[in-house]
């Protein structure tokens, strides 16, 4: 996934445009004129990977006008001649941009009830701070990833990433606190059970979420029983993270 912003494709589709239209008179050179746009419409068709189109006989006539234009003086402007030579070379490459671009798609993402910039692409935002920096390194790479399946709306996949993420997080939690005797394997239902049974538990609060999380969302999903709505598994994150919190807190409480 690539994210890119939509004014190059605007700028791209302006270009052309004016190339088109241009006219007998037109400035040559000059930041917005003949040079300049030839220039860009040149650059866009790498940047958006048009190989077709960059194959086609008419780019290589504009790259042939753009030299000979590029010799004239600073004042040069087109004659009419130039002029009809551009608007036919553009006329037949748009033809052939929109042959290309006609199986190509761009999807853009609906806002949600989480910030979607902070889901793409600063997660460690919608968690406690220094929360996200103290999570082992596969729970930040699930966390990362279930803000670009919310953005996205794959709630299912997104879900999955949060439980795993979070279970990550238990396991590291449970580890820390108990050196002796653990449980193995570790599975979450049975860290819950060996952090209960200890003198001193971790708060009921972080228990109690744990159990709810692991009864209600991660066995029906790990199973599998359960598909997601979008609105259920922004709750998901905000259950997960909230338990999170509470386990990096107590942590933190410890030394």
């Amino acid at each position: 996934m690539q994210s890119r912003p939509i004014y190059p494709y605007i700028s791209f589709g302006t270009c052309i445009r004016f190339l088109q239209d241009a006219s007998a008179g037109y400035p040559v050179h000059g930041d917005k004129f003949i040079i300049t746009n030839i220039g860009k419409v040149l650059k866009m068709l790498d940047q958006l990977n048009l190989v077709v189109t960059k194959r086609a006989t008419q780019v290589q006539n504009l790259i042939k006008l753009k030299e000979i234009l590029s010799q004239k003086p600073d004042n040069y402007k087109l004659t009419i001649e130039e002029a009809k030579e551009l608007n036919k070379i553009i006329t037949d490459l748009r033809i052939i941009i929109t042959a290309e671009t006609s199986g190509s798609f761009a999807f853009s993402v609906t806002e949600k009830r989480i910030d979607v910039q902070k889901l793409l692409s600063d997660i460690k935002s919608l968690m406690h701070v220094g929360v996200f920096d103290s999570l082992p390194i596969v729970a930040k790479y699930d966390f990362e990833q279930s803000g670009k399946a919310i953005a996205f709306e794959l709630p299912t996949a997104a879900a999955f990433h949060i439980l795993r993420g979070t279970e990550s997080v238990l396991r590291e939690f449970y580890c820390i606190i108990v050196t002796r005797r653990r449980v193995k394997p570790l599975l979450w239902g049975e860290m819950i059970k060996s952090l209960e049974a200890r003198r001193q538990p971790p708060s009921r609060e972080i228990l109690y979420l744990l159990t709810h999380i692991k009864n209600s969302f991660r066995n029906p999903t790990q199973h599998p029983e359960k598909i997601y709505e979008i609105d259920e598994v922004q709750d998901l994150f905000a259950l997960c993270t909230d338990a999170i919190s509470r386990m990096s807190h107590h942590l933190k409480s410890l030394k």
